[in-house]
């Protein structure tokens, strides 16, 4: 008997190809995109659900996908209209999130509370700053995106997202003057 070397037919390729990418940008980038739902004030479960359920639809839709290299900005651009949808749905504002006012039990230090202190502090100064600066400080200090990533989703210039960013920070870095442990990163 003799065997000839098979090849994968091109359409079986593609598919372990598309496989690969949506594995390494859920990998690389759902942790990120999971603490952006929660920075916008999701609770933990819907920002779960909402972070799948919106996979999910990058999947459906991935024969029309150009670039499978780089999912992210598509994902986190449908995770936050699921975002939304599921605010509106509920007829309630965007809250401050609860994971951010989780008072550590007895068994943790101080430090923590600080923390959880800091944390609720930069949140109410972000809220404070024009809606698109802010955006792009969470998307790339908090959710972690690069600058061309965050530019992509907001749809503005690289530069605009730098400069953004620089002006929030230095926002925030004057608005919590009086926090003594205040990161400078």
């Amino acid at each position: 008997m003799m065997f000839r070397n098979r090849r994968a037919n091109p359409q079986e390729e593609r598919e372990e190809r598309l496989r690969e990418d949506f594995s390494e940008a859920y990998t690389e980038h759902g942790p990120g995109i999971l603490r952006y739902l929660l920075s916008e004030g999701m609770q933990t479960a819907d920002a779960q659900d909402v972070l799948q359920n919106s996979f999910l639809t990058m999947w459906k839709m991935r024969d029309r996908i150009e670039d499978t290299g780089n999912l992210a900005p598509l994902w986190l651009t449908i995770a936050r209209h699921r975002m939304f949808d599921c605010f509106r749905k509920s007829r309630r504002s965007i809250p401050f999130s609860a994971e951010l006012e989780r008072i550590p039990d007895h068994r943790n230090d101080y430090r923590e509370l600080d923390r959880a202190l800091l944390r609720r502090r930069i949140s109410g100064e972000l809220n404070r700053l024009p809606e698109e600066m802010a955006e792009a400080y969470r998307l790339t200090k908090i959710s972690g995106l690069s600058i061309r990533e965050t530019a992509e989703i907001l749809e503005i210039s690289e530069s605009d997202v730098k400069s953004k960013v620089f002006r929030a920070r230095k926002k925030l870095m004057e608005a919590l003057a009086d926090w003594r442990d205040f990161p400078e990163n």
